[in-house]
């Protein structure tokens, strides 16, 4: 086996034997806030997450990756559409869909879903939709993201 498949399938396993919030900080830090994802960078991001860079770079596409501001307090949530559900999503370190609980926490096969890999792409290549709100809905709008 080639030295570069050996260093890629223990980093793999290195992977798998982690908590899926205390490796993907790692993978997503190195783009740079307001830069442009190169070829390059695509192509490090598919072998980790496969797919799923396709799905979450569709989803920015599509303009369904929202940070939602809420007024006076300033506090904030981002939340990203997908199959026809908002997920909440808390940066680097959760997604409300089922894959992140079942593939990235239970069985650790991807360090994230795809939402939560859309949600930090697009924060740093600065391609989301603000949306700002009072702060009285709030709760209602925690309610239904969280179901």
């Amino acid at each position: 086996m080639p030295d570069k498949q050996k260093t890629q399938k223990a980093n793999y396993g290195r992977m798998k034997s982690s908590k899926a919030f205390e490796i993907f900080p790692q993978i997503i830090t190195h783009l740079k806030k307001g830069s442009k994802l190169t070829a390059n960078d695509i192509e490090n991001l598919e072998k980790l997450f496969g797919d799923r860079v396709q799905k979450a770079l569709e989803l920015i596409g599509e303009k369904k990756v929202k940070k939602y501001i809420f007024i006076p307090s300033g506090v904030y949530r981002w939340v990203v559409t997908g199959q026809g559900k908002d997920y909440l999503v808390i940066e680097k370190t959760f997604c409300s869909c089922r894959d992140f609980l079942f593939t990235a926490l239970l069985r650790r096969e991807a360090p994230s879903c795809y939402h939560l890999l859309a949600r930090e792409i697009a924060e740093k290549i600065e391609q989301f939709e603000e949306i700002i709100l009072d702060d009285e809905k709030y709760s209602e709008n925690m309610a239904i993201w969280l179901s």
